[in-house]
């Protein structure tokens, strides 16, 4: 091989390795396992510089990575920003809207307020959202059709769909730019960078924000700057990037109005978490009181209780760290399989750090409940095997992290991780 091939196999195989590795514990195992090797291959192939095509497209696909993004990026050809076509046929939202389009029809009545409180609908049902959507697409003004393919690309996106998702999203972009609407084109854009992001794709999804923030300012759209704003510091903190994450969030708080709650809220409980990163708890703190008193869901709620109960073990207060823990545990066991088994791991870990091995066995085989809900979640569902079966001699410090690490790979996996949403009534 000559060198600039060499050159290109080294900077391919690198970046994946980026990749493997952000997936934490077990993922290198685990891609030597897909390829039916022994242990250390992955890291062998990395020293070697050399992976054959059919090795690199069994490791994408194990991965969940499609092959043309990934070349495209690894070979230095993809701009953030830039779209790609979606994968997949489109759905029938999609085809209706373009024949509509093409057909230059006029909708019935349909307009804003109805699609604002739609796209509202969509956190606690999507698939009423979806459904909604398919029969309003006919009806829409059509001036508003892209608004309506926006929302219903971000009702397929929480219910995992993520290439339907894309599709309708793009149709949505597509009709835009041809009524040269900029400001859709920003909604949009935003609403396709959260899609994107739930591949595990941060870098892709931030240059998609800025994108749209950049169309948000062509058209004096301020408050659509600050939300576009707030969707960068959030893959910047994803991206381990807190001090630029913070000045993204603090900017964005300036303009953001009072009704903006979801994204004040949002801004303000990152910016939490940034600072706690940084290791200035008392601004982690303030930021966390500042956004409890935006809470606007019981997820939230979850969140912020989990997030106060590190801030408190960060000062050696388990006491504190337990009690809050404990409320934590209780909300998600109504909300998320996989944040439930992630929260009573840590309040095991508590207790054992308070010298109550009895009572950390006790929440440990709790997670017996579990086992039905993740059976179909092989890395969870192993990982909790392994604590239950250890008695309560066996259940140490190391095991809980090692079982917690082998579930927070889970949560990278972000549509592995939505399937253990729990479907509210």
């Amino acid at each position: 091989m000559d060198d600039a091939h060499d050159e290109s196999a080294r900077c391919l195989i690198g970046m994946l390795d980026e990749e493997i590795r952000g997936r934490g514990w077990g993922a290198i195992r685990g891609v030597d396992r897909v390829v039916g090797r022994d242990r250390g291959w992955w890291q062998n192939r990395v020293k070697a510089g050399d992976l054959s095509v059919v090795q690199l497209l069994t490791v994408l696909d194990h991965l969940g990575i499609e092959p043309g993004r990934f070349l495209r990026k690894a070979l230095g050809g993809e701009p953030g920003w830039e779209l790609d076509r979606p994968r997949g046929e489109p759905p029938e939202i999609v085809v209706r809207a373009w024949e509509r389009v093409r057909a230059g029809k006029e909708g019935k009545g349909v307009g804003r307020d109805y699609l604002d409180s739609l796209d509202e609908r969509r956190y606690e049902e999507p698939w009423e959202v979806e459904r909604l959507a398919l029969q309003d697409v006919d009806d829409v003004e059509l001036p508003l059709l892209p608004r309506l393919l926006g929302v219903a690309g971000s009702a397929l996106r929480l219910l995992i769909r993520l290439d339907e998702a894309e599709h309708a999203i793009h149709a949505g972009i597509g009709i835009s730019l041809e009524r040269e609407d900029q400001m859709a084109v920003g909604d949009l854009l935003q609403r396709l960078a959260f899609v994107v992001a739930d591949r595990g794709e941060y870098a892709d999804a931030l240059g998609i924000a800025e994108r749209a923030a950049i169309l948000y300012l062509r058209t004096g759209d301020r408050i659509g700057v600050a939300k576009a704003l707030v969707d960068q510091g959030i893959w910047l903190y994803y991206l381990g990037r807190p001090q630029e994450a913070i000045i993204a969030f603090e900017s964005a708080l300036r303009d953001l109005p009072a009704r903006a709650t979801l994204h004040r809220f949002t801004a303000l409980q990152d910016l939490g978490l940034c600072h706690q990163i940084l290791g200035d708890v008392e601004k982690a703190l303030r930021y966390l009181s500042a956004a409890e008193e935006l809470t606007p869901n019981a997820n939230a709620e979850g969140k912020l209780s989990w997030f106060r109960s590190s801030i408190h073990r960060d000062l050696g207060q388990l006491e504190e760290a337990e009690s809050q823990l404990c409320r934590t545990v209780e909300i998600f066991r109504g909300l998320h399989h996989g944040e439930a088994a992630l929260t009573t791991c840590d309040l095991v870990r508590i207790q054992l750090l308070r010298g109550r091995p009895g009572d950390a066995y006790l929440t440990a085989t709790s997670m017996r409940a579990l086992l039905e809900p993740l059976r179909h979640n092989k890395v969870i569902s192993a990982a909790l095997g392994d604590l239950l079966r250890c008695g309560q001699a066996g259940l140490t410090l190391a095991l809980v992290e090692q079982v917690r690490a082998r579930i927070e790979s889970e949560r990278k996996r972000k549509q592995a991780w939505q399937l253990l949403r729990i479907k509210q009534p």
